[in-house]
């Protein structure tokens, strides 16, 4: 599980620089809007965003933030099975069909 020792852990990663960004993330972000710095976008999400759930049994978390400038709701998954170098394997706004404030999922 991701405590909180460990989010600010994984924060500092991303402060420092040390991640990755999957494809797939680059793509999913692009195609909601989330460009042109796409990636230093979704590493303000990781470093200032809000989980808001977790997948300890495959060592992720859901992570969402605001943009300021963008007015944009962010969802990231970081997967963290490699603390010292965490990914963001998707990136999207979520869609209010299906999230209460783009932070709890609805039933």
């Amino acid at each position: 599980m991701c405590d909180t020792q460990d989010l600010e852990y994984l924060r500092s990663q991303f402060r420092k620089g040390e991640y990755a960004v999957s494809d797939h993330a680059i793509v999913e972000a692009r195609k909601d809007g989330i460009a042109p710095e796409t990636v230093l976008k979704l590493e303000q999400v990781a470093v200032q965003g809000k989980v808001i759930e977790e997948y300890p049994e495959r060592e992720r978390i859901l992570m969402y933030a605001e943009l300021e400038e963008d007015k944009l709701p962010i969802h990231i998954v970081v997967d963290y099975s490699f603390p010292e170098e965490p990914v963001i394997v998707t990136a999207y706004i979520p869609d209010n069909r299906y999230w209460i404030k783009f932070q709890i999922r609805k039933q």
